[in-house]
């Protein structure tokens, strides 16, 4: 038995199978010859395919959200940096949240944090296998907005100095400074920590489709709670989505099973702008023959009369 366990084992390290990968759906992550950036309309993403994820409400505490049925992933990864563009179709943009009763639109992609050696629960992780979550959100996209200008007709008091209690009390989602995304980890629910090391971007854009996001993270991190990624390895990846104008917030939200990322080492398509002297080369060598061609014909036909 000892044997057979140290033969896997030898089987996983050889060929570079992380256990901690479901066998589901697969998304490929090649190397893109472009730095995609954090546009979600770059060229790069109508280059490259992606898979549609289904999404369904969230059912492991209590059952609730589940609007939105598929989103759709794509992914690549230049010079040792992951990009992942997810899209789903939402008709309104609900990126502001200043009244109590408003709630943003957001979606979130969850790996197994680095060091894990089995799938953790999707639904947050467990007490022995941690996730890391990459947590954007429409409101912080939009950039947050001094109450005095919202409510330009409004009535307040006056104060000497300014007082934002929930940006002075840590909270990171009154921070106007983090950006579009928070990046968390968890062992189970009522466990999620905002992580010391916020080395994730995000940008998200919205048009008559949809919502469009981008994220992007070097692999290298030296955050043990973050995911680990690398050229020719594959990890997990489950992504969740809140629509802010059917009231879904915290649990109440469309999520996924864990899909199979791979990252792999192969190119995702042939840069063009690479390709174009070959095919000058080609283009010009081909009139040149052709041109050769041409006049030995009316050569030959002004020898024969």
């Amino acid at each position: 038995m000892l044997f057979a366990a140290l033969a896997a084992g030898a089987v996983l390290q050889f060929t570079n199978t992380n256990p901690a990968v479901s066998q589901s759906q697969r998304l490929s992550a090649y190397e893109s010859p472009q730095d995609p950036g954090l546009d979600p309309a770059a060229a790069v993403w109508d280059r490259v395919s992606g898979i549609e994820v289904p999404l369904t409400a969230q059912a492991a505490a209590y059952s609730a959200g589940g609007s939105i049925k598929t989103v759709r992933l794509k992914a690549v990864h230049y010079r040792g940096r992951l990009f992942i563009r997810a899209s789903w179709g939402d008709p309104t943009a609900d990126d502001a949240t200043t009244r109590v009763e408003d709630f943003s639109d957001a979606v979130a992609l969850e790996f197994p944090a680095s060091g894990v050696s089995t799938v953790p629960s999707v639904c947050m992780g467990q007490a022995d296998a941690a996730v890391n979550i990459w947590h954007w959100r429409a409101d912080s996209n939009a950039g947050l907005k001094d109450p005095s200008e919202v409510y330009t007709s409004a009535s307040i008091d006056h104060f000497p100095v300014a007082f934002y209690t929930a940006r002075d009390a840590g909270n990171p989602y009154a921070n106007p400074n983090i950006g579009a995304v928070q990046t968390l980890s968890a062992r189970a629910f009522g466990e999620l920590a905002t992580l010391a090391q916020q080395d994730v971007q995000g940008l998200g854009t919205h048009s008559k489709d949809g919502w469009a996001v981008v994220f992007t993270r070097q692999f290298e991190t030296a955050n043990p709670g973050h995911a680990a990624f690398a050229a020719s390895t594959a990890t997990d990846v489950a992504v969740a989505v809140w629509d802010g104008s059917k009231d879904e917030r915290n649990g109440q939200k469309s999520v996924s099973q864990f899909i199979t990322m791979q990252i792999g080492a192969a190119p995702a398509f042939e840069d063009d702008s690479v390709n174009m002297p070959v095919i000058l080369l080609a283009v010009g060598l081909f009139i040149g023959v052709a041109g050769i061609g041409i006049g030995l014909a009316v050569y030959g036909a002004r020898e024969g009369s």
